[in-house]
């Protein structure tokens, strides 16, 4: 197995891309499929990015103020964003799809 050491230089934020990805979606998932009664298309988005952000921006935050191990770095914020953008592109390019499962609950 490669040690961490031998990863490409800057790999992590992929990671933390695709994690938000995920994330973004799952928040997503939530408002819109689960709490249905509660939340419209454009709520939903705005909740699960937001949620997405501020949870990104603490966990930062945490690593600066927090830990002795590991440090804040502005790059993994913006990783991050790109990944809620990314899922922002994934959710509007299934939004039809979005719908009709919504429409069974």
């Amino acid at each position: 197995m490669p040690h961490i050491n031998e990863a490409p230089k800057h790999s992590d934020k992929l990671v933390h891309v695709i994690t938000y990805v995920v994330f973004t979606l799952l928040w997503f998932t939530f408002f819109y499929i689960l709490q249905a009664k509660t939340n419209d298309f454009k709520q939903s988005l705005i909740k699960s990015c937001g949620f997405a952000l501020v949870y990104g921006i603490i966990i930062e935050a945490l690593q600066a103020l927090v830990t002795s191990s590991r440090s804040a770095d502005f790059n993994d914020f913006l990783a991050n964003l790109v990944g809620i953008c990314a899922a922002v592109l994934v959710i509007y390019a299934f939004k039809s799809q979005f719908l009709k499962v919504k429409s069974k609950f």
